[in-house]
């Protein structure tokens, strides 16, 4: 039998990124959909073979000087040992981008190159298989850097397999208890603040871009435009998870105020014990603890009723974030938090929230998405990320192959020129 490069039709493309053990949300036609509406063109392509789809992607092209750049992000769904697929489905794109005025492409593969424990010791070996296949058939390769980017997939990422809370049909102890230290603690913490969580409707995003705005501008970082996030609400329906988290003052001031008068009980308590045995230190040491929580709790009513006052309602956004989920993962894209009320442990409860979305649809894997990849506790992102108890990866970075030579030397030459200039 003999492939053939064909574009595909949505449904014959979902039904094989769908199941593919790749896939991520930058290889659906829900992404193809998305960067259409953003200005590039897009098709979705494949090998096939006696009606089967071998090897699938989303290709995306744009116009830069002197022509087009083809680009696969976070693909191609390929063997990449199987070098004659590989091979081929490349030959492929570069006779479909040729027929494009196509100046070069490049590749972001969805693929691992290694693997770090949490204080960034490698676990496992290197895996070249990406590396060696695309090498071997002209492209240029780049391999993962350190920090941050916004212009593409991120080439490290940190992530967690829920197939152990699968095993046990998803129950919800399983869940939690799979988490870091860290993660429970703050996890029991939102729940001792009542905090909610809620999807947002679509008429919602406004405050959601207002959330995200304001973490930009006080981290100074560019932020999507609210075009963007209406954007992705309508291409991705159901598997998109805009979510807020939300502090009920009155709701939390009144759990406080009886968690207080319960300690206030339990000292007065102790005050009469310690008057009957004045010397048993042991006393004395429960009575300093359980005056302390009190004072914590005296604390908290005073600053949520400021909080309260200030914020002139009830019921205030604390945090939030956009998830985009797929049959493979559950990936973590965009958030934010106001940071008057980050004492209130918001981002805890929308990842929970997003865990539980995850298990209940039976998707095996958890994706944090982006990390610098410095291990030396300076990456706050990671060490919140660390509380959830997963791992880093790195991923096998860019890859490069001039469509149109000639073309493609002189765009290069006049990007070095511009550059010194």
């Amino acid at each position: 039998m003999t492939r053939s490069f064909e574009e595909l039709t949505t449904a014959e493309f979902e039904a094989f990124a769908q199941t593919h053990a790749d896939g991520s949300y930058l290889q659906t036609a829900s992404q193809a959909r998305l960067l259409a509406r953003r200005g590039w063109q897009t098709s979705l392509v494949g090998l096939v073979e006696d009606h089967k789809v071998q090897a699938a992607a989303v290709l995306g092209w744009i116009p830069v000087k002197m022509g087009n750049l083809f680009q696969i992000d976070g693909g191609m769904l390929i063997d990449f040992s199987n070098q004659e697929l590989v091979t081929e489905f490349v030959a492929g794109v570069m006779a479909f981008a040729k027929e494009h005025q196509g100046l070069f492409l490049r590749i972001m593969p969805n693929a691992i190159y290694r693997k770090f424990n949490d204080d960034g010791t490698q676990i496992g070996t290197d895996d070249n298989t990406v590396i060696d296949a695309l090498m071997a058939i002209g492209f240029t390769h780049a391999p993962a850097t350190q920090g941050w980017t916004t212009n593409s997939s991120p080439s490290r990422q940190y992530v967690k397999s829920l197939k152990p809370v699968l095993d046990v049909d998803g129950d919800s102890k399983a869940l939690r208890a799979s988490f870091a230290k860290d993660g429970k603690y703050y996890l029991k913490k939102t729940d001792q603040f009542g905090i909610k969580v809620h999807r947002l409707a679509k008429d919602e995003l406004p405050a959601f871009k207002a959330l995200t705005q304001d973490t930009a501008n006080r981290l100074d970082y560019h932020d999507k435009d609210l075009d963007f996030y209406e954007t992705v609400f309508e291409e991705y329906g159901d598997d998109a998870y805009f979510v807020f988290a939300e502090m009920d003052f009155p709701a939390y001031i009144k759990g406080q105020q009886q968690a207080r008068d319960h300690l206030a009980e339990v000292v007065a308590n102790l005050d009469a014990r310690i008057a009957e045995k004045p010397n048993y230190k042991k006393l004395k040491r429960q009575r300093a603890e359980y005056a302390d929580q009190h004072k914590q709790h005296e604390k908290r009513i005073a600053q949520a009723q400021t909080a309260r006052q200030e914020a002139g309602k009830d019921v205030v956004v604390i945090a939030g974030a956009l998830f985009l989920a797929t049959a493979n993962e559950m990936i973590y894209l965009y958030s934010g938090t106001y940071d008057e009320y980050k004492n209130f442990y918001g981002p805890y409860a929308v990842q929970e929230y997003a865990f539980k979305q995850a298990v209940a649809r039976k998707i095996p894997n958890y994706n944090f998405y982006g990390i610098s990849g410095v291990f030396d506790g300076s990456d706050g992102v990671l060490g919140f990320k660390q509380g959830f108890a997963g791992y880093a990866e790195e991923k096998v970075g860019s890859f490069i192959k001039p469509i149109n030579s000639t073309k493609y030397a002189v765009y290069r030459f006049l990007k070095k020129i511009l550059a010194r200039g």
